[in-house]
């Protein structure tokens, strides 16, 4: 029951330098096991909000509403978090958290629609600056980062048949980390209003890395 992990946290005020660290403190609130809850929990808590300053700096931050009918930043990241499988993979739950952190930097209106070109790019110093302060373990860290930054790979590519796929895109493919990065497509495209097309991608990229297993 995540109350007992709720009061070891909070209600005994376990902080670093005890047992919980922040890092611990945040890792936690990814594993309380009722999505909606959990969702609450990030939008609401005192200490997230202290330990993560830049996170909360999403809430307002607009999205084009014909991609991200849900609202703003905040709202999308917190819906990926609501989203997280049971004992998701923590290197996925960091993924999800931070994969759009770059917007609050670059989101702008260009002639009339809302942008936020360069991103990932953005999002990758901003997040290897709040993992290294969290003390978080460099590998981990390393993968993270490159969920943040090769998160819109698809977007890019623009493909949707195996055999326009090139060498390089095959091997960024079977990369070990590749399921990760379909996960947090999955995510992705539930926390924008359960993005049919998105979804699509994400089992034609399944597809394609069963078909290269062996």
């Amino acid at each position: 029951m995540h109350w007992f992990v709720l009061g070891c946290i909070r209600g005994l005020g376990l902080r670093k330098g005890g047992i919980v660290t922040d890092l611990q403190y945040l890792e936690n609130l990814f594993l309380i096991p009722d999505g909606a809850e959990r969702e609450r929990r990030w939008r609401e808590d005192p200490e997230a909000r202290r330990i993560l300053p830049e996170l909360y700096r999403l809430d307002g931050i607009p999205q084009p509403p014909e991609y991200h009918p849900e609202g703003d930043v905040l709202t999308h990241t917190l819906l990926a978090i609501r989203h997280l499988p049971p004992q998701a993979d923590p290197r996925l739950a960091w993924g999800a958290l931070l994969h759009d952190i770059g917007k609050a930097e670059t989101t702008r209106e260009i002639d009339g629609r809302i942008r936020a070109f360069g991103h990932d790019r953005a999002g990758v110093e901003l997040a290897r600056g709040i993992m290294e302060r969290l003390g978080m373990e460099p590998a981990k860290i390393e993968d993270i980062l490159w969920l943040v930054h090769h998160h819109m790979f698809a977007l890019s590519w623009q493909v949707d048949e195996e055999s326009q796929l090139s060498r390089r895109q095959w091997r960024f493919v079977e990369d070990p980390r590749f399921p990760l990065m379909l996960d947090l497509m999955r995510l992705d495209a539930l926390a924008a209003g359960a993005n049919p097309a998105k979804l699509a991608q994400v089992e034609f990229y399944r597809r394609a890395r069963r078909a290269q297993a062996p």
